[in-house]
């Protein structure tokens, strides 16, 4: 959905200018007709010299300015997004937040509250909707063209550089600063399974899943406690040494304001970065699995895994007349009567178009939407939310999970 329908620009604030946050403020620049930016908060961002935007060293700040805002995108740490969405909210914004939108279930209720009292949108930062790819996966699924849905089975697949950096070394390393990290990394792929299965209801949940490797158990004879530091015979054969990671590979440096090789070794030098894997502390788990009944008879398995070579996620679909093969590149159609086909989505651009996609469907919901449009839009992302915490939930019992008998209840 195009955000040139919209009359005016939507003036915008940008509550936290981490990568998620640079991300949203880079693409409002780049498009005048949809956005015009408000104003630019972090308490220690470098904020481009350049930058025409006032600039502000808190979310308080920034939204007791008088900025004329609209509309507040909040990018900020997890355990900022309740209070900072309410008080977006408190003063009449529009809000477009990044997932997950609470650390709790009911952090997510007390969101859906303050929406409610506002009237106005709250929009998930669900990107992965918005690319071309998983809408014309979606479009293939609900054709009915492989029958009817009896199975799907999806792996997210984090790779072991990713992992190692996020929910290892850190932001999402460990679980109460925040949330585990199926609820932080996997709340996509459960908004994408609401979204293949609009209609039906999830009726149980169970889950398994541990820290299996990133243990001091399991740290090698003589690792020291930061990677500069550690015996180069015991590094050669570590592949999460930092050093390898974060100098010798540049895909993971887009999570740094500063990319530069003497940035990397300052990173890998001096920072949070630079630990080893085995010492940093961290609690979150580093594989789960989720195997969830829907109305029907529809089973789904959701497998979550941080030791895979490539960062991808690999859709199965299981159907009464076919079977749909999905790997973020290509489409794979398998009918039992005719012959197969493959698809090519367009799969360029960041989150393969998910990024533009939306922030150009937030200005126009903003502008066209209307107030019971407004509801539904934030019901369907706290319902993936809910499966997600009642999957935690089952992790930590050992207990499968009634779905229907739970209602809202927090994982």
């Amino acid at each position: 959905m195009s955000g040139a329908g919209c009359d005016t620009p939507l003036k915008a604030l940008v509550l936290g200018y981490g990568i998620r946050g640079r991300t949203y403020a880079a693409y409002a620049a780049r498009h005048p007709r949809e956005f015009e930016l408000a104003g630019l908060a972090d308490p220690a961002a470098e904020f481009p010299a350049d930058s025409p935007y006032p600039r502000f060293r808190t979310w308080e700040e920034a939204l007791a300015a008088d900025t004329g805002a609209e509309a507040a995108i909040i990018a900020l740490p997890d355990r900022l997004h309740l209070p900072a969405a309410e008080a977006a909210l408190a003063k009449g914004m529009h809000v477009l937040l990044e997932k997950p939108l609470g650390c709790t279930w009911d952090e997510c209720e007390k969101i859906r509250a303050a929406r409610a009292r506002a009237g106005k949108m709250v929009l998930a930062g669900y990107v992965l909707r918005y690319s071309p790819y998983y809408r014309e996966l979606r479009e293939i699924v609900a054709s009915g063209e492989i029958g009817e849905l009896t199975s799907v089975h999806h792996l997210a697949a984090i790779s072991y550089g990713k992992a190692s950096h996020a929910f290892c070394r850190g932001n999402w390393s460990v679980e109460s600063e925040g949330t585990g990290m199926l609820v932080n990394k996997c709340s996509h792929d459960f908004d994408l399974i609401e979204w293949w299965t609009k209609g039906r209801r999830c009726r149980k949940i169970s889950s398994f899943g541990s820290l299996m490797h990133w243990r001091p158990q399991e740290r090698p004879q003589g690792a020291a406690e930061r990677c500069e530091d550690c015996p180069a015979q015991v590094r050669a054969g570590c592949p999460f040494d930092a050093r390898r990671l974060y100098c010798e590979r540049e895909d993971l440096r887009y999570h740094f304001a500063d990319m530069s090789d003497a940035a990397m070794d300052k990173v890998v030098k001096e920072s949070r970065y630079g630990r080893c894997v085995y010492a940093g502390g961290n609690d979150s788990v580093d594989h789960q699995t989720v195997l969830m009944d829907f109305d029907g008879g529809l089973t789904i398995i959701l497998e979550m895994e941080s030791y895979s070579k490539e960062r991808r996620r690999v859709s199965h679909f299981f159907g009464t007349r076919g079977e749909i093969v999905a790997d973020e590149k290509t489409i794979e159609v398998k009918p039992f009567l005719g012959g197969d086909r493959t698809v090519y989505p367009d799969t360029a651009g960041a989150h393969g178009g998910g990024d533009a996609g939306i922030m150009a469907q937030f200005a126009f919901l903003a502008r066209k939407a209307s107030k019971e449009r407004y509801a539904s839009i934030l019901d369907g992302a706290l319902e993936s939310h809910r499966l997600a915490f009642l999957a935690e939930e089952s992790r930590k019992t050992g207990k499968t999970v009634d779905c229907l008998a739970a209602g809202g209840r927090n994982g």
